[in-house]
């Protein structure tokens, strides 16, 4: 290759790092500038509160670590993150991890206490089961969009509140516990739940486990076939098609696969820190997910950092803002919902981005050329016949009884 074409694919290549980087950190930025103009409406000094909100987020003391708890909320958010990627880049937009998620939930406690199962094995069986029932829910999306053709934005949706409805029967009535007087399932075994290594926040197997997902992940889409295949499959489908990829077992596995991870989330939120089902269990962490996903840039180390924001603004707000200065938490949910209004934006700005940069590397493209060969002219077309000449000449040639061109005598 060429150094000059060699110097513009690297150009091209950090100029996409560049805009995959930008513009969701400017959807932050702008969120917090917002959030900021909130806070001196409440009547308090903008940098004052960010510094709580930060000092409450990412703090420790020997009593009681901050970072620990932005951690522990983090843990499930991560998985749900994972899966919402899992699943947009084959192309499939679902948005049922929330569901995923709650259903995965449900299932692991259930098999925490109804299942008697040695320390160790008891939690990875519960695991499994959340993944499992994540699975299902995410996967009937991909089966009524391939093989039916129907929306699976409108399918997904419908089975979040499929999902709600069943799983708050179902907790307040055949998985309730006995003479409770409040909605929620019996506790799981002591063998079913993660080890615990900071008792205060509970942080422990839940954000390790959580992490590890993230490599598991990380290698799938980028060092495997499957992950190969998905990825074509959402992003250049005619040709996965042409080249013998099976695009729709491509898109099937990465919904089952995506809905196992949210499946996951809700099994270590369960058996890691809850250790029951209450009424309401489903609580946004799955939407936060998909929309920590887009934050990220569809990337997976981005969405987890992306998925650490959200957990460490969310603690934050109840702990700076709420506890400490008097300000309503309210605020830092609006911050987040601010994100993800400036994330729905993105697609659009950043097709105007690779628009404006496609221009720019095309006029510099000609600069170059012209500059190369400034010599070089464009070749000029011959004139045309002279249609009066030609005519005189047949004329005359006639006169002096010359057969006409293309004419024989018999």
């Amino acid at each position: 290759m060429p150094a000059t074409q060699e110097a513009s694919v690297k150009d091209f290549d950090v100029a996409r790092l560049v805009q995959r980087v930008a513009v969701p950190v400017l959807a932050v930025i702008f969120a917090l500038i917002v959030g900021g103009f909130l806070v001196a409406a409440s009547g308090y000094p903008p940098a004052d509160a960010s510094f709580t909100v930060m000092q409450s987020a990412f703090s420790c003391s020997p009593a009681y670590c901050n970072f620990a708890t932005v951690l522990t909320t983090a843990a499930p958010l991560i998985l749900t993150t994972l899966g919402a990627i899992l699943v947009l880049s084959a192309g499939l937009f679902s948005i049922g991890q929330e569901g995923q998620y709650g259903l995965g939930g449900l299932a692991a406690v259930v098999v925490g206490y109804a299942i008697p199962l040695p320390e160790g094995l008891h939690a990875a069986a519960a695991l499994l089961a959340g993944a499992i029932a994540g699975a299902a829910v995410g996967v009937i999306p991909a089966v009524f969009r391939i093989f039916l053709g129907a929306n699976e934005l409108i399918v997904s949706i419908i089975l979040n509140s499929i999902v709600m409805l069943v799983l708050s029967y179902l907790v307040n009535y055949p998985l309730r516990q006995s003479g409770g007087s409040a909605s929620y399932t019996e506790v799981v075994d002591e063998t079913a739940r993660l080890a615990v290594f900071d008792p205060a926040t509970k942080l422990g197997m839940n954000i390790v486990i959580a992490l590890a997902f993230v490599v598991i992940v990380w290698v799938y889409l980028r060092r495997s076939t499957w992950g190969y295949e998905q990825r074509m499959a959402g992003a250049a489908s005619a040709f996965a098609r042409y080249s013998g990829m099976r695009t729709r077992v491509a898109v099937i596995r990465a919904a089952a696969l995506g809905g196992a991870l949210a499946g996951i989330g809700g099994g270590i939120q369960v058996i890691g820190m809850n250790y029951r089902v209450i009424d309401g269990f489903m609580d946004g962490t799955g939407f936060n997910g998909l929309t920590a996903a887009i934050l990220g840039g569809m990337t997976v180390f981005g969405g987890a950092l992306a998925a650490l924001l959200f957990s460490a603004i969310t603690v934050g707000a109840v702990n700076g803002l709420q506890i400490m200065m008097g300000i309503p938490r309210e605020i830092g949910a609006t911050v987040l919902a601010l994100m993800i209004v400036f994330v729905s934006v993105q697609a659009p700005l950043v097709e105007r981005l690779e628009l404006w940069l496609s221009k720019k590397r095309g006029a510099a493209e000609i600069a170059r050329r012209a500059a190369e060969s400034p010599d070089a002219s464009p070749p000029t077309a011959a004139p045309p016949p002279d249609r009066t000449d030609a005519a005189s000449s047949l004329l005359a040639s006639t006169a002096a009884g010359a057969p006409a061109p293309g004419l024989e005598e018999a």
